[in-house]
């Protein structure tokens, strides 16, 4: 039955006789990014890597775009190299703890699941109606999402994933249930609690956009979407991601605040007394050991503290390239290494983490500069606003667990996002003067009708 992973790269190569690479890309592609776990694989002929559900829409989408259309949309920045870098220090990593032949595998697969993804929907968010078309089927996709996990935290019912599992002919990992307080940890197609939050901490403040803009046809619709997307991210009772959509949530009411001078003073304010209220509260509960912690999350706060501490020995051996991706000795029975930032230095050295670091650090400064110098009531401004919330929310949700499954894509997506909006001109036909959105034609690029 895995070879039912197949159907999608048929299923596509069909479609691209007649369709467009972008429409499947948008319509296609993207959905089964978010709705298709990834971990489920199949293998064509030994000596390749295998493929998932998400890479077969992917793979015959890309080539065409390549191939017959150049690459059409692509504009080079600097972050390309920075990202292919990143690869190729990994690469490097992976070569000298393993073999050349598991290093290229490793290399393959993060060449298409993240510099891929991410020049992609860079090249496609030039255009205004693709752009717009994109975050709508991410954010309608996260929903449907949303709205299964719903069902998965009442009834322990995981329809993304207990369907395939009973037929999948051989093991898969990621399996069995999480719970917190009595109650399932959602994880729908992502595979964990935890990647499921990350996945909308990182899309919710898109929601938002598409809802206060009002992209769509009634405005409730925008409304509920974005409630649902919110729901996706506690049904997962993850702390982390929880935490990073409100944090994402401050960001977006100081960036669209008219009086920044007010704003400042009120959320300083309230970071002041919150800090006073809760700071030595927190001190006090993370400043256990797993053998003294009282509570379940004591233990969990206790258990990433001890992360650090643990593998700085592990760090200290091999800082240059690391112990490879699969070669990280396990300290003190800590097997699972919930930072990504650490999981990247342990297993490809600290050149590897300094170059995604970078990565990181261009895109937010850009996209913080363009938010700052954006006039807070336009639409790029509103957006940069909106993408600097879901990156720096990434950013810090990263700290507490492996960035894995489709986050992946989607934090490289997002990144692609936010890297076009600093690039693109003209943003939206909407803001164009009105003789412009008259007149239309090919000096503006949006193929209205010439009026006279």
């Amino acid at each position: 039955m895995d070879k039912i992973i197949l159907l999608f790269m048929l299923g596509t190569i069909a479609m691209l006789m007649y369709k467009e690479p972008k429409e499947l890309f948008l319509y296609f592609f993207l959905p089964v990014l978010t709705m298709m776990p990834v971990y489920y694989q199949t293998k064509i002929v030994p000596g390749i890597p295998e493929i998932g559900f998400w890479s077969a829409a992917l793979l015959p989408i890309a080539f065409v775009w390549l191939v017959n259309k150049h690459g059409e949309g692509y504009r080079f920045t600097p972050l390309d190299l920075l990202i292919l870098l990143h690869l190729v220090l990994v690469f490097s990593g992976e070569w000298h703890n393993t073999t050349y032949k598991e290093a290229q595998k490793v290399f393959y697969n993060d060449l298409i699941s993240r510099l891929l993804p991410f020049i992609m929907a860079r090249a496609w968010f030039m255009d205004s109606d693709s752009r717009i078309k994109m975050f709508k089927i991410i954010i309608v996709s996260g929903a449907i999402v949303a709205a299964f996990q719903a069902i998965e935290f009442r009834f322990w019912f995981n329809v993304f994933d207990d369907i395939l599992r009973k037929i999948w002919p051989h093991s898969v990992p990621w399996g069995g249930a999480m719970k917190r307080g009595g109650l399932k940890r959602a994880a729908g197609p992502f595979g964990h609690p935890i990647c499921a939050g990350y996945f909308f901490t990182m899309f919710v403040p898109l929601a938002i956009w598409l809802w206060k803009n009002d992209y769509f046809e009634l405005k409730k619709h925008g409304l509920w979407l974005f409630l649902l997307c919110v729901l996706g991210g506690i049904t997962s009772i993850s702390r982390a991601p929880i935490a990073g959509i409100l944090m994402g949530f401050v960001i977006i009411w100081y960036g669209w605040a008219k009086n920044k001078a007010v704003a400042t003073m009120f959320l300083a304010s309230f970071l002041i007394v919150v800090s006073i209220m809760v700071v030595p509260k927190l001190i006090a509960y993370v400043n256990v050991t797993r053998a003294t912690a009282e509570t379940e999350d004591q233990r969990n706060a206790a258990y990433r503290t001890e992360l650090l501490e643990n593998y700085k020995e592990v760090i200290a051996e091999k800082p240059l390239f690391g112990w490879g991706r699969f070669g990280v000795p396990v300290v003190k029975g800590q097997d699972s290494v919930d930072n990504e930032y650490l999981v990247i230095v342990l297993a490809s050295g600290y050149a590897s983490l300094y170059a995604y670091l970078a990565c990181i650090v261009w895109v937010l400064v850009r996209l913080a500069l363009f938010a700052i110098f954006s006039d807070p009531s336009s639409q790029e401004g509103r957006l940069a606003w909106c993408l600097l919330a879901g990156l720096i929310a990434a950013a810090f949700t990263q700290t507490t667990v492996y960035a894995g499954t489709q986050t992946i894509q989607f934090f490289y997506i997002l990144m692609g996002f936010s890297e076009a909006l600093v690039q693109v001109k003209s943003f939206d036909d909407r803001e164009q003067p009105a003789l412009a959105r008259t007149l239309g034609g090919d000096d503006y690029g949006y193929n209205f009708s010439r009026t006279l």
